[in-house]
């Protein structure tokens, strides 16, 4: 089992033994027989699990608990004992996981029997306890919910799915971004998708949030529009503070940056399978957009098996295993050594001392940084 990162980090979160950016794919250093399947980050931690869900391992920063293990150290005094600057296998609820969401400082975990946890900050109310406090250094239930199958997390928001295609939200609403009318935050889960008809996905941005009905066609955004989030929507809300518009094929998957979306659609023939809208000045959008940002949907040229977001760039994996990145890269995250922003697909290539790209079998984001691993 292999892991390689690239991009920030400043808390440890690449997993490489340091604190120092990775400008070339390097080495993650994982526990003895781990296994893992799949990898999400949020401002500066990460986690990554099995694909049968039978263990968390996570590094980088717990500053605020958002890595939900009372153990894990974020000591800045000695970093010796501080197990942020490689992968650990760490806490978890009982129930297997399904998916993990992160947020800038906290964190969502869905386990295989549909419960919700979270952790770490809570300012904005974004732990969906009712309060609005410092926050928690443990995994806590969130209740009062149904059974749940997806988790999503904004910058300081959150959203969960339901069996049956409802959407609750909590957190920060600035923007509107949960979906209603109300500017204050959320505290407490509360269902915003009333008058909408079922939601097969959901994904959040930094201050919007972005739903596609079980359709696979039907798209709702709600929360800032000042990138173009908000797409081709029409200015009406059909419900809500949700707005709507039609994408030109099925979804299979749905992705936000902070300040774009990527949608990855059932492929109809060998032409690019991604569209993209939204933000554009760092090269979010794998183009060039007058005025940094397009309401039009942008065809990525890719036929696309995998897709994956950080704060303002993508990874995505081609059906036979290449990964591709573009976007903004300060840190090195979207592939370019020289910190270039990337506006046109970049192939992660890594030498052979380092890693083979073609053997890729997975592929992941934190805010600032980028992953691909393989089984070998």
């Amino acid at each position: 089992m292999s892991v390689w990162a690239l991009g920030s980090n400043s808390s440890g979160q690449l997993g490489t033994g340091n604190e120092e950016d990775a400008h070339y794919p390097t080495p993650s250093i994982l526990p003895p027989q781990a296994r893992i399947g799949h990898i999400v980050g949020g401002g500066n931690h990460v986690f990554g699990w099995p694909r049968d869900g039978t263990q968390l391992y996570a590094c980088g920063s717990n500053a605020n608990g958002e890595l939900g293990d009372t153990h894990a150290l974020d000591s800045r005094a000695d970093k010796s004992e501080s197990p942020q600057h490689q992968w650990r296998a760490t806490k978890q609820p009982e129930g297997g996981i399904r998916q993990i969401a992160c947020g800038w400082n906290h964190s969502l975990l869905l386990t295989n029997d549909g419960r919700v946890y979270a952790t770490g900050s809570n300012r904005y109310g974004q732990l969906g306890n009712g309060a609005q406090d410092k926050g928690v250094f443990k995994w806590a239930a969130v209740d009062t919910m149904p059974s749940i199958i997806a988790v999503a997390c904004g910058m300081r928001h959150s959203m969960v799915l339901t069996e049956s295609g409802q959407v609750y939200a909590w957190g920060a609403n600035r923007s509107s971004q949960l979906g209603c009318s109300s500017k204050a935050s959320i505290p407490a889960p509360l269902c915003v998708s009333a008058g909408l008809p079922p939601i097969a996905m959901v994904s959040c941005g930094r201050n919007h949030s972005v739903l596609i009905a079980q359709d696979h066609r039907t798209v709702f955004v709600a929360g800032q529009d000042k990138y173009g989030q908000c797409g081709p929507s029409t200015s009406e809300f059909v419900a809500g503070t949700w707005r709507k518009f039609t994408l030109p094929g099925s979804a299979r998957k749905l992705c936000c940056q902070w300040d774009a979306c990527v949608v990855l659609l059932q492929p109809k023939q060998e032409v690019g399978n991604l569209v993209m809208w939204g933000r554009a000045d760092h090269g979010q959008l794998a183009a060039e957009a007058n005025g940094g940002l397009s309401r039009m949907l942008v065809q990525v040229p890719l036929l696309a098996d995998d897709v994956a977001c950080g704060s303002n760039h993508t990874l995505a994996k081609t059906r036979d295993g290449l990964v591709y990145a573009w976007g903004w890269n300060e840190h090195g995250n979207a592939g370019d050594p020289k910190l270039q922003n990337v506006f046109v697909p970049r192939e992660i290539v890594a030498n052979s001392s380092v890693a083979d790209a073609a053997s890729a079998v997975g592929i992941g984001c934190g805010y600032g940084n980028s992953f691909v691993f393989d089984q070998s």
